[in-house]
């Protein structure tokens, strides 16, 4: 263990939250993994040799054993959020956190923006940049004055994390028609927040680009990776389970542009799908925090985590390398499933097929969860689907 590097402190222990943990601890960060209940970074060794793992489920009690860690550390720990929970736990706390933790000067409050999709909306109207039509609805009952809405379209929280209990899996609902809408909102708990409608852009999902990227904070520039995304799950609408890195320069300058001007500092993934209509790449969300497929940018070259802990933590960083083009991503399990829907239900869902060959050739392969020099999360991870099926089965 490097006695000179500070703690990274992972909030969230999804398949995220071990990117984070592997790309870290390779490097021979000392790390403590927190959750509120199991999950398959849990069961990493980077974790287990060193601060090992907390469970915490009360938010107050969290933070206080966050700062009582943070005071007990000679050097200030760097604090790195995996999920929007821990996001917006961050942003609340932010007075109380700072004081002991180094934290990505986004937390401070533009992190907020992006979190909350009708915010994010106005924002890069704003600035000019294209993105989907969005609308809030208002009451169950109240579907007037959204004429101009084509159909079909989606139904999204506006704040996805709150609702999740209530989502099953999912993270949009689908409506063809005005009449499908007000039998939807009948449906919607109204405790899970503003509720959104928003346009489909048309097309496969292998039309969608991504960019990872980090906004330097102090001492350390910028930098950014895109690949594209092949196929996801839930269908259509939902986070990658295949993707394969490749150029995507439009897509990279866009993010820049949004960045630089909301004054982001940090970690991001942002997401962009070309649309048929007008052939403009259009934003779909940026999320202020690594996300599930960043393990890509690992397996092509990039270490973004590693630039902004090295940058948070006053330490230098060896300069950044081209990125390898042609690596694909796959998190099987879940690719499997939307492989299955599209071979049985595709013909009648509202977006076509991917085109799995839209990155072109494959030159390498990695896995958001296996690992053959850290095997138990892969273990774990099924053992988390196991469950989650009895309960949504049983």
């Amino acid at each position: 263990m490097n006695a000179f590097r500070p703690y990274a402190v992972v909030l969230g222990l999804s398949p995220t939250g071990l990117y984070v943990a592997r790309e870290l601890g390779r490097s021979g960060t000392p790390l403590l993994g927190v959750d509120t209940g199991f999950a398959s970074a849990g069961a990493s060794r980077y974790f287990r040799r060193s601060g090992g793992i907390w469970y915490e489920q009360d938010t107050e009690r969290l933070v206080e054993r966050l700062v009582d860690f943070g005071n007990s550390c000679v050097i200030r720990p760097v604090l790195i959020p995996t999920s929007d929970h821990y996001v917006e736990l961050i942003i609340e706390n932010h007075a109380r956190l700072r004081t002991v933790f180094c934290i990505a000067g986004c937390y401070a409050g533009v992190a907020e923006s992006l979190l909350d999709k009708q915010q994010f909306h106005q924002l890069c109207m704003a600035q000019g940049i294209a993105s989907p039509g969005i609308w809030e609805l208002s009451t169950a009952d109240d579907v007037t004055g959204l004429e101009e809405i084509p159909f079909p379209c989606i139904v999204k929280p506006a704040l996805i994390h709150l609702a999740k209990p209530y989502m099953r899996g999912r993270k949009v609902f689908v409506v063809e028609s005005p009449a499908d809408l007000r039998a939807l909102l009948q449906r919607l708990p109204r405790e899970a927040g503003r509720w959104l409608l928003q346009e489909i852009i048309p097309g496969e999902e292998s039309r969608i680009s991504l960019v990872a990227g980090y906004a330097g904070e102090h001492n350390i520039a910028d930098d950014t990776f895109t690949a594209i995304k092949l196929r996801q799950y839930p269908p259509g609408f939902g986070s990658a389970s295949r993707a394969i890195s490749g150029p995507c320069d439009e897509a990279r300058e866009i993010a820049g542009k949004l960045m630089a001007s909301i004054g982001f500092r940090g970690v991001y993934g942002a997401e962009f799908k070309r649309d048929p209509r007008d052939g403009r790449l259009k934003i779909i969300e940026v999320n202020p925090r690594p996300t599930l497929w960043f393990y890509l940018s690992h397996a092509a070259g990039k270490r973004l985590l590693e630039r902004a802990y090295c940058d948070m933590a006053g330490l230098p960083f060896a300069k950044s390398r081209a990125q390898r083009d042609g690596v694909l991503w796959h998190y099987v399990l879940k690719d499997i499933a939307s492989a299955i829907f599209y071979r049985f239900r595709g013909k009648d869902f509202v977006l076509g097929a991917p085109d799995l060959a839209a990155g072109g050739p494959v030159e390498g392969r990695c896995w958001p969860v296996f690992s053959a020099s850290d095997p138990l999360p892969f273990f774990a991870e099924l053992a988390v689907y196991v469950t989650k099926f009895v309960r949504r089965v049983f």
